[in-house]
């Protein structure tokens, strides 16, 4: 049997793993847990010294790597300095090296929704677990790992009579997205198990989230992504009620400036303004 290589160096085996221990006892989402992880392994690999070695000039080196986006580097000063401060707090360290990492000024990258045409173009000859997937995303706006989880049971009836799905989102967060007759169908012929379970080891977990993100982006046209049928959704959904409060239970986001990333401008309101500007 091939043997799976070890995430992170054997120095930083021990402190790295009983990070992750207190991230979970945190009530950190498991998503975050796995890309906290996953971002700390690469710096460990990258580092080629033990934790207790690592210096400011380090971390500075990693966050400052060119073409990495905004949002990249957001994570991993987030990582580094969890991870640093939770050393120094449990005595492992004397001097925290991230704790005076610069803050990372947020980006505001323009609304990437995929077109609808591509979308039913993905659709064409998909299976219908694949194609059921594709739904979720664009007409729920659900993310990758919303849609992994997913359960039969998770479809309930709300206080007026209609079938609303407990979609089980970031940070432990729960948010209901009303259903229609057809997905609600759907999703509870998955009975009492996973809609999505996972083929390793007979159902008894769901599928994992990045097995969907690839399952959809290679039947999506180039350059499109899980991410994008959610934006699709926010736009769509910003144009049929002009109402930002409402997009945003939809997506599950607690700031509204967060959801305005994901509406894009339909280019008639900008046309049809242009139009009524002209002297």
């Amino acid at each position: 049997m091939r043997m799976q290589p070890q995430p992170w160096p054997d120095s930083w085996k021990e402190t790295a793993e009983q990070w992750l221990v207190y991230l979970t006892a945190c009530g950190r989402a498991a998503t975050t847990i796995e890309t906290r992880k996953r971002k700390l392994a690469g710096f460990a690999r990258w580092v080629e010294k033990p934790p207790e070695k690592v210096t400011r000039t380090d971390c500075e080196a990693w966050m400052g790597r060119e073409h990495l986006a905004a949002e990249t580097r957001k994570g991993i000063r987030a990582t580094l300095t969890g991870y640093f401060e939770w050393m120094h707090d449990h005595g492992f360290i004397d001097e925290d090296p991230a704790a005076k990492l610069p803050h990372i000024a947020g980006s505001r990258p323009h609304p990437h929704p995929c077109p609808d045409a591509g979308i039913r173009m993905a659709m064409e000859g998909m299976s219908e677990r694949d194609a059921l997937m594709v739904r979720l995303g664009a007409e729920l706006a659900l993310r990758r790992s919303e849609i992994a989880q997913i359960r039969g049971t998770d479809v309930m009836t709300d206080v007026l009579g209609e079938r609303c799905l407990i979609v089980n989102g970031k940070g432990n967060k729960q948010r209901l997205i009303p259903l229609t007759s057809e997905l609600a169908d759907l999703i509870t012929k998955a009975g009492d198990g996973w809609l999505f379970p996972s083929r390793n080891d007979g159902g008894k977990s769901h599928i994992r989230p990045e097995r969907v993100g690839k399952i959809i982006s290679r039947r999506l046209p180039e350059g499109y992504s899980t991410h994008s049928l959610r934006h699709r959704a926010a736009t769509r959904a910003y144009v049929q009620t002009r109402d930002l409060l409402a997009v945003c239970a939809l997506l599950g986001h607690t700031s509204v400036a967060t959801t305005q990333r994901y509406v894009a401008m339909p280019p008639e309101h900008l046309r049809g303004m242009v139009a009524a500007l002209a002297v």
